[in-house]
């Protein structure tokens, strides 16, 4: 079975109804609900998701949110070791080498990312979040295209 790792800026797509991927992010996370792919998420994008999401909605709606992310998701840990090779990764950000670090410990096959330059030498092959949407529910009209 597929193994994507879902981006930060998915999370965040999907909690907030008003951001242009929403649509996507929302067909993306409901495929891993049907059991499509098998989602995995960063412990580091949930603790970022919340930081920017609680910004403009309520503390119980967001902790519902990632509630929801973590029953659904693999939880990839970041600990020291996993630092440690962000530190030393060629991506543009620390987070972005987080990401990849976490990816890449859960073996993925994917990142799902609006941000694909930045995963360019990951071993988990970046994809923008419609093409994966296509990918693993079928091509259909979607607003983040």
């Amino acid at each position: 079975m597929i193994k994507a790792l879902l981006d930060t800026n998915i999370l965040i797509d999907y909690m907030v109804p008003d951001r242009p991927g929403s649509s996507c992010a929302l067909r993306i996370v409901e495929a891993a609900g049907k059991g499509r792919y098998e989602a995995v998420v960063s412990a580091g994008s949930l603790k970022d998701s919340y930081y920017i999401v609680r910004k403009h909605f309520d503390d119980d709606l967001v902790r519902g949110y990632l509630s929801a992310f973590m029953d659904l998701a693999e939880v990839v840990p970041i600990d020291r070791a996993a630092c440690t090779l962000a530190l030393a990764s060629d991506e543009p950000d620390f987070e972005d080498g987080l990401v990849r670090v976490a990816a890449e410990n859960a073996g993925a096959d994917f990142i799902v990312t609006r941000d694909a330059v930045a995963f360019a030498a990951s071993s988990a092959r970046p994809v923008e979040p419609s093409l994966f949407a296509d990918m693993m529910c079928g091509p259909q009209s979607c607003a983040c295209r």
